[in-house]
């Protein structure tokens, strides 16, 4: 009971780290985990910064203080040409303690809410263009996942066919010992000529597995320890189903990012518009200035108990005042403004045509999908035809062994033909990533969006 217990301690480890994952559950973790999609997502926080930056300089944005503490002589009266002044004390020091204090307060607050408008414009279009450089990620990942099924099936059919094709190998040797007349040194010297071709092929199939795995581990981001595994057993074609080229158009006009980015930029050029046309105009502001000083030296009764009692080193005094600040460089403002409404101009007439050319590369992307597919039904119906010629020839081979070349060619065409296949499949499912893509959603909204209708 205790080794039986240790075996399935050591099992549970073993497989701890294996997850299955789905095609969704893929690109899901793949969008979180991947490096470079984080490095795109950090794009929006120097925008989020200008904005804190904005409304952190709208309250006195021009504030200076300063302080200082230290010794301060007393006061001592004296009699001088009939007169009572006082005159400082050095015999009677105290603790001297000040503070200074400017201010400017501009009063430009629609500026500073067309500022702020503008930046919130411009994060939205950052948002958006990030948005749309994800769904391409969304397309690599679903790549690797399709073209990680294919790589399995490669080497399942690469590993099957030098199976079969040593089993062969076996049997014509077995014949030749046997003195089989049918059989010829020949037939055996001709499928030992087509034994690379097989060798070569399972080669290619281990090294396409190598290669879409260290992608996989790297999207991930995977320890040493961690192993991959697809819930798919078989690369089969896209279940989902594919929209109407109308359902295309229409919705590559409603939820693709770059127009909704471009919606984006003219509003925040409309603003910056707005902003330079308002610093064409005076500026207004309230300025100010206060200045303390209090001591507490010898023979200062009196002043300790009125913190604000001023002599010749106590003192209070202060200032505030309205302004108005003009720009006489008026041609420099002005400059600034006719380039923000030529870019402002520019855009509109990009708008104009955007939503009609992203609409025709999804079509075009559409009409990719259509021909994918009608190339894989036709592979499919030819895969059906070569499996049902090499049954035929292996039903030849039982009856007459000097049928060799026949069934090797039989064989050799149908693995031919289920290479072709899968690879069709896989070009069918990638190129339908792409074309969701292109009318700028990424695989979770598809199904939540066009799937759940």
């Amino acid at each position: 009971m205790y080794r039986f217990a240790i075996v399935l301690l050591l099992a549970s480890c073993a497989f701890a780290s294996e997850v299955r994952y789905s095609l969704t559950q893929f690109v899901e973790e793949g969008l979180e985990a991947d490096p470079q999609v984080k490095e795109l997502q950090q794009g929006t926080e120097e925008k989020k910064n200008q904005i804190r930056k904005l409304k952190a300089e709208a309250i006195l944005p021009t504030f200076y203080a300063s302080m200082m503490v230290g010794p301060a002589p007393g006061l001592k009266e004296e009699l001088r040409n009939g007169d009572t002044v006082s005159v400082y004390d050095f015999s009677r020091m105290g603790p001297f303690w000040g503070v200074q204090a400017k201010f400017i307060q501009p009063l430009n607050l629609g500026q500073y809410r067309s500022g702020k408008k503008a930046l919130e414009a411009d994060l939205q279009q950052k948002s958006f263009e990030i948005e749309n450089q994800v769904h391409d990620k969304d397309v690599e990942l679903q790549t690797y996942y399709y073209n990680y099924l294919l790589a399995r099936e490669m080497i399942r059919i690469a590993t099957d066919a030098k199976s079969k094709v040593d089993e062969a190998y076996e049997k014509l040797e077995e014949a030749l010992d046997d003195d089989d007349p049918n059989v010829s040194q020949m037939d055996l010297l001709n499928l030992k000529a087509k034994m690379h071709t097989v060798k070569e092929g399972l080669s290619e199939a281990n090294l396409g597995m190598k290669r879409v795995m260290l992608a996989i581990r790297f999207s991930l981001n995977m320890r040493k320890e961690d192993s991959f595994v697809a819930e798919d057993t078989l690369l089969l074609p896209r279940p989902e189903q594919l929209p109407m080229l109308e359902e295309v158009r229409s919705l590559t006009a409603k939820y693709h990012p770059d127009l909704r980015r471009l919606s984006a930029g003219l509003r925040a050029r409309r603003i910056q518009m707005d902003l330079a046309e308002a610093k064409l105009a005076p500026e207004f502001f309230v300025m100010g200035e206060v200045e303390y000083v209090k001591s507490w030296a010898g023979n200062r009764s009196i002043m300790q108990k009125d913190a604000f009692s001023e002599d010749a080193v106590n003192k209070l005094e202060g200032l505030i005042g309205f302004g108005v600040r003009y720009n006489l460089n008026f041609w420099k403002n002005w400059e600034n403004f006719r380039s923000v409404r030529t870019e402002y101009r520019g855009l509109q007439l990009k708008e104009s045509y955007a939503a009609d050319g992203l609409m025709a590369k999804a079509e075009d992307q559409y009409y990719q999908v259509l021909a994918a597919k009608e190339k894989m039904d036709a592979l499919k119906e030819s895969l059906r035809a070569t499996e049902s010629i090499l049954k035929g020839a292996a039903m030849q081979y039982d009856l007459d062994k000097s049928k060799t070349g026949e069934l090797v060619s039989a064989y050799t065409q149908n693995i031919t033909m289920q290479k072709d296949y899968y690879f069709a499949v896989c070009e069918y499912n990638v190129q339908f990533a792409q074309l969701i893509s292109k009318m700028g959603m990424s695989l979770k909204e598809y199904h939540t969006i066009y799937m759940n209708q």
